[in-house]
This record gives C-alpha cells, sequence and structure tokens, in this order.
C-alpha cells in the first residue's frame, strides 16, 4: 500500500531548495512565506528529520533536504514528461502547429510558402508567432521554433534547414552606379539591427570574410528587422547587406540586384527546432519534412548578379 506522501509539501521544499529561500518560494507557488515554513515543518516532522537549518537571513538545505529535494524535483519532473506525452498522444494527428520565426523570416519566406503548404495539408492549422518570447528556445510555448542561429541547442530536437550568404542588394538605378565594393562610401548604408554581443555586424562580418575595408558612407540607417532593409533597399534608400534567402524572391523578380559578385558564407543558418516529444507528431514531422523541400534549392542555386 502507497504511504499518504505529503505532496505539498515536497512541492513546496523542492522550490525553497531551488530557489534558495522561503520568499522567492512562497512568489513561486503563490502562498505565503508562513504556509511555506508550515509545509518545511510538517515535512520535518512527518520524516523525522531537519530538512532546514535556518540562518538568518537565508536558509539552508541539510543534506537529507538536498536529497529529497532532488528526488522530488526529478520525480515531478518525471510525471510531467509522461502528461505532455499523454496530451500529445491524445491530440488529433492532425492538430494545429504554432510555429515561431523571427520577423524578417516569417514575413518575407515563410509565409508567402504557406499557401502551398496549407493546399497540401488542410488539416493542420499553422499558426505564426514572432514574439521575442516565443523565440527563446528555453522558455518558448510553441510547437516549433524556426532559429536563426549559430547552431546548439541543448536537450532539444535541432535540424539544419539551410545556411545564409551574403551580398550587398540595392535598387537598380543605384546599381549603375557602383562599380567595386570601393563605390559604397559614397551610399547610404542600410544596417539589419544592432549585431549580438560577440558577433560583427553584418557588414563588417562580409568585409572581414572578404579582405575588404568596411564601408565608411556618409550615412547609415539601422532598421531593426531584415524585412526592413530589404524594402528600403527596393526603394532606393540605399544599398543593404542581402541575405540569402531573404532577398532570393526580390532577386528574382528584379526589384533588387546584385551590383558586384563579392559574398561571404554567413555565420548564422536557419534550424528546424522543437522538443523531442513533439518531434515525433505527425504534424510535426510533415511540417519539417516541407520545410527542407522549401529550403532544398536555397543550399544549392546561387543568386544572380548584376551586369
Amino acid at each position: 500500500m502507497l504511504k499518504t506522501l505529503p505532496f505539498n509539501a515536497l512541492r513546496t521544499l523542492e522550490a525553497v531548495v531551488r530557489l534558495r529561500g522561503f520568499g522567492r518560494a512562497a512568489e513561486e507557488l503563490n502562498i505565503s512565506q508562513s504556509a511555506v515554513s508550515q509545509h518545511i515543518k510538517q515535512l520535518e516532522d512527518w520524516l523525522g528529520h531537519q530538512l532546514m537549518v535556518r540562518k538568518n537571513p537565508k536558509v539552508i538545505p541539510t543534506d537529507a533536504g538536498t536529497r529529497l529535494a532532488t528526488a522530488a524535483r526529478n520525480g515531478f519532473g518525471m510525471v510531467e514528461t509522461v502528461c505532455d506525452s499523454l496530451r500529445d498522444s491524445k491530440a488529433a494527428a492532425n492538430k494545429g502547429l504554432l510555429v515561431a520565426a523571427p520577423p524578417g523570416f516569417a514575413f518575407i519566406w515563410l509565409l508567402p510558402r504557406l499557401l502551398d503548404f496549407n493546399d497540401s495539408h488542410p488539416g493542420i492549422q499553422i499558426s505564426l508567432s514572432t514574439e521575442p518570447k516565443s523565440l527563446d528556445p528555453s522558455s518558448s510555448t510553441a510547437d516549433v521554433i524556426i532559429a536563426y542561429s549559430t547552431g546548439g541547442f541543448p536537450a532539444l530536437h535541432s535540424e539544419k534547414l539551410m545556411g545564409e550568404r551574403m551580398y550587398p542588394v540595392c535598387a537598380p538605378t543605384l546599381a549603375e552606379q557602383l562599380k567595386t565594393p570601393r563605390d559604397l562610401d559614397r551610399f547610404t548604408i542600410l544596417q539589419d539591427g544592432q549585431p549580438e554581443t560577440g558577433h560583427l555586424s553584418n557588414w563588417e562580418f562580409w568585409a572581414s570574410e572578404l579582405g575588404l575595408k568596411v564601408p565608411v558612407p556618409e550615412k547609415t540607417q539601422v532598421y531593426s528587422q531584415a524585412n526592413m532593409v530589404i524594402q528600403a533597399a527596393i526603394n532606393g534608400s540605399g544599398v543593404g547587406m542581402g541575405r540569402c534567402p531573404l532577398v532570393r524572391d526580390a532577386l528574382q523578380t528584379g526589384q533588387l540586384v546584385r551590383p558586384f559578385p563579392q559574398e561571404a558564407e554567413s555565420q548564422f543558418s536557419y534550424w528546424f527546432v522543437c522538443t523531442h516529444n513533439k518531434a515525433q507528431l505527425k504534424s510535426t514531422r510533415l511540417f519539417r519534412d516541407w520545410l527542407h523541400g522549401q529550403a532544398a534549392p536555397f543550399n544549392d542555386v546561387p543568386a544572380p548578379v548584376h551586369l
């Protein structure tokens, strides 16, 4: 027969040890500090062992407290995993998918192609999010994340979709005045956001990879999203650093051109990321396979250069 375990008290102990304090645990559990203290006292009385040493203003777990908190954490984690698996298996094979993607990729590349997926899989409803929180693999509630990253997703299922090549692009009217990269100094440079910590800007990286001098234009315009840079370049506002796959469609329609052939392989790539449980769902597999099919041409075909 199972013992009558004080589950609420065990949950409280796990929170106190993990968060290192009664106050933080009370805030997370949405109960009073007095209730937290009572739960710990109840557990100590039930076990006959001291679990926490109170050294104002800190509380430190004893060896017994640490062991029990670790066991509780592992046990609750297993329960959560089983519950997630049961919910997933209960869901219909053709359930909807919430897909998180960077704004530029979502607006320029993914949205125009989703009609093809909807036609092929009418039973799978795709919802799209570009919220920063949904793009964080450690906390996202999205079913699938299209990550723009250098890679590395611990404890998650990940597959590289496509790499990225970088080269200057501009409207055809500006291209007539650009003969070599040295001419860039005379034009407005369109910059795609601020570089992440530890990374060069798009223009700095491109110039560094090719052994060129970074353009020092009279004016630089900075945009927070890649789609804004592309639209500004189409409008003739300046020269942007084209990121394939994002500029490929505009190059094919002639809205943008490459004034010279120098290109660099980007430090970033696009990745398909999800939990291992989600990777087993039929809807996720179908969407993943479709994405790989859409991405394949961008991994192989170079973009044309303006002559």
